[in-house]
């Protein structure tokens, strides 16, 4: 089955050479989880910190469903200043 993985930001350095814009479709088993597919591009779970598909935000034990796409984001940093 078939999943479009999206990198936003300094992730974007983990798209496979030979693609390109910010987006690469991956070929992989049924029953595939999102950390698998994070997994599969090389990026370190901990900079993986935001997993969003459309609306929703996933876990990493959430399993990928043909034609998904999977929007990841590293993490993110600051507050509000006092």
């Amino acid at each position: 089955m078939q999943v479009t993985v999206r990198l936003h930001a300094t992730l974007k350095k983990y798209i496979p050479r030979g693609n390109s814009g910010d987006a690469v479709v991956l070929e992989v088993p049924a029953g595939s989880t999102v950390a698998e597919v994070v997994e599969r591009l090389g990026i370190p779970p901990k900079h993986a910190g935001m997993l969003v598909c459309g609306d929703d935000y996933l876990e990493r034990s959430s399993p990928v469903r043909d034609g998904q796409e999977i929007n990841v984001f590293p993490p993110l940093a600051g507050g509000a200043a006092e």
